[in-house]
This record gives structure tokens, C-alpha cells and sequence, in this order.
């Protein structure tokens, strides 16, 4: 075997070798002690700590992030491969998205999709490289975490990554820049995210695919398939199956959370997620990547996958860039369509912060 082929066998043989041992890494840390309790005069204060990364590759560090003393999310330079957000808690702590693969599948879960890590960032064709998917072939490409800095007050965090997207030989594609903002309004978490795809070796196209871009995995009893109340809904109010594949500015998906002290589904509370996609982006249009079985994603570069005319994809001319604009907001209750829509409301009168 020729030393390049060699390089392309071991480089994805060896990234999942470490899979095991990280997600062990991974339980162990999102399960330890939070900072000490917050008092009556900080209950909503915003504070961070920088812990080191579970992924055994990287050379960046993980932050986790609280507000009154609760984890509401960990970011990791690299959630088995990628960067990404897990665990993600609502406002009163109830855990949102799958715990699966970064710990053995629960009971409401499934060991499926393996590249479904909580919440991430990525797309299935950017040339000729799949950035989606973790199977290792010829093709899979992968994300890097470059750098990390973090601002914080008492009313909200603030945390600027560099990344790289590497094809499987090291080589980069191209570079991005995200912010995460983690902020309070109308009693949920908000978080903003804003990307900078830069074009920084060459051309760069996001391919026509269903297979991207932001997506979350959301807890086994949320899912609608789990048949516990779960559903998924978009600004249209379609539901469920029906949302899979259509225009939108935004999807909500909620349900039921499982407790460690009660078996009966129905005893349970509900939470949930809603991502919204700013008005303002350059790309006009976004389509979701809704499923029954827990994942929802957006995504504005896949056309032909959801019915529409297949097209070239969106093109990046080298030296240039593109900027992408996205809303999480976490909830506990059920899906408020009212406050949901006030929400949309304030984030369409925000300006983006690249």
C-alpha cells in the first residue's frame, strides 16, 4: 500500500479506536459537580468554566456553562469528532437531546446514527467531502476546533471558535468562525449562534443534500416516535412527518422527559427546543431535515432531497465568505406557539453579531 492510501486507511481506524474511551470521558465529565449553588443574588447570573476536552485529538479545551449555578450546556472541541453542544439542559435543568453515543443508549433510545451528537454543526457535501456522516472512507471530512476565547457578565456568555474543515488527509477545505451566545428571555435560554464560513483555500460549494446543517438529536422520550406525547411542529403549523422537508423560520421540537424517580410517562414534565433562522440570512430560504425518530435540523443548502429543483448549491468564491444566523431556544413546558412567535419577533429586530 502506497504511503498516501496508507495515511487514509489509519486516520479513520485510528479516530475510532478512541470513540470508546472519549465517550467514557464524556459521561464522566458532564456527570460532575457543577460550581458551588448559587445564592438568592445570582439565581440569574451567567458564569463559565474552561475544563479539559474529552476528545483525546484535541488540543482545545471544553467550556461549560451555567446560569444559577445550573448546567444549561457543555461545549466540546470535539464531541467525537466534531464540535458541538452536549449536554443541553432546559431552564430547570431537564436534559434535551440523546445521550447516545457519548453514553450507552437509554431506554427510550436508539444506537443509531452515530454522527446524531446532541447539537452540532456540519454539512454532507462541502467539494467533494462529506462532513455529515463519521463513517470513514475516501470522502469523510472533519471538523477541527482551532480556538476558543469566552467573554461573560452576569446576563449572558459569549463563546468565538475557530474551526477548520479538514479532508481525511489533514488538508483544509476551508475555515469557520462561530459565536455562541447564551442569554435569558421570557423565562427560556436563549442561545445565538452565528457562522462565518470563510473560503480560505479555494472555491468552496455546500452541496444540494438533505444531510446537514444544524442539528439537534432530541431525548429518546421527546421524539414523536417514542409515542409519549413528543411532537415536532414549524411556523406553518405542520406537524411531525409533515414538516420534514418544508420551507420555515423556524421548528420546535417538544415532549416528555423521562425521571430518575418515576416510571409512569405520564408524571413526567414536558420541555423542548426551538430553532429559528434569522430573515436577514443571505440565503433567504431554509428547509428542515425533520424525522419522527428525534432529529431536526436546519438547513439552507438542500433543495432536491425536499422537492425542489436541484441546483449547484451555494458557492463561497475563494477569499470570500458567507455568514449563516441561528436561534436555540430551550423551554420547559410544552409548545407555546405565542410566546414561540414573540420570540421569532425579538430575534428578527436583532442584528447578528458577524
Amino acid at each position: 500500500m502506497n504511503p498516501l492510501r496508507f495515511r487514509r486507511f489509519l486516520r479513520p481506524l485510528t479516530q475510532h479506536a478512541c470513540v470508546a474511551v472519549a465517550a467514557l470521558s464524556i459521561a464522566q465529565a458532564v456527570s460532575a459537580a457543577p460550581p458551588s449553588a448559587a445564592t438568592a443574588d445570582d439565581t440569574g447570573t451567567w458564569t463559565t468554566k474552561t475544563v479539559a476536552s474529552d476528545g483525546k485529538d484535541s488540543k482545545q479545551q471544553d467550556v461549560e456553562i451555567y446560569r444559577g449555578g445550573k448546567l444549561i450546556a457543555r461545549h466540546h472541541s470535539s464531541l467525537l469528532g466534531t464540535p458541538g453542544l452536549y449536554p443541553l439542559h432546559s431552564p430547570s435543568g431537564q436534559p434535551l437531546t440523546r445521550d447516545y453515543p457519548m453514553k450507552e443508549k437509554g431506554k427510550y433510545e436508539k444506537d443509531d446514527h452515530h454522527h446524531h451528537r446532541s447539537l452540532w454543526f456540519t454539512h454532507g457535501i462541502v467539494n467533494e467531502f462529506d462532513f455529515w456522516l463519521d463513517k470513514p472512507t475516501p470522502h469523510t471530512g472533519y471538523v477541527v476546533q482551532t480556538s476558543l476565547s469566552k467573554d461573560e457578565n452576569k446576563n449572558s456568555v459569549t463563546l468565538t471558535t475557530k474551526n477548520d474543515w479538514n479532508d481525511p488527509d489533514g488538508n483544509r477545505v476551508l475555515s469557520d468562525q462561530r459565536r455562541w451566545t447564551f442569554s435569558e428571555s421570557h423565562g427560556d435560554t436563549v442561545i445565538d449562534l452565528d457562522v462565518r464560513l470563510m473560503a480560505t483555500d479555494g472555491d468552496v460549494v455546500f452541496g444540494d443534500t438533505k444531510e446537514g446543517t444544524l442539528g439537534v438529536r432530541v431525548a429518546g422520550t421527546m421524539k414523536v416516535d417514542a409515542k409519549l406525547g413528543g411532537t415536532g411542529q414549524n411556523a406553518e403549523g405542520l406537524k411531525d412527518g409533515a414538516a420534514w422537508g418544508k420551507k420555515s423560520s423556524w421548528v420546535d421540537y417538544s415532549g416528555p422527559i423521562q425521571q430518575a424517580d418515576s416510571d409512569e410517562p405520564s408524571d413526567w414534565p414536558t420541555a423542548g427546543i426551538t430553532m429559528f433562522y434569522h430573515p436577514d440570512n443571505s440565503r433567504p430560504e431554509c428547509y428542515w431535515h425533520v424525522r419522527t425518530y428525534g432529529l431536526f435540523a436546519a438547513n439552507p443548502f438542500g433543495r432536491h432531497h425536499f422537492g425542489q429543483p436541484e441546483y449547484e448549491g451555494g458557492k463561497i468564491a475563494e477569499g470570500e465568505h458567507l455568514d449563516l444566523h441561528f436561534r436555540i431556544v430551550l423551554h420547559d413546558g410544552g409548545f407555546d406557539r405565542e410566546k414561540t412567535e414573540q420570540h421569532f419577533a425579538d430575534y428578527s429586530e436583532t442584528k447578528p453579531s458577524l
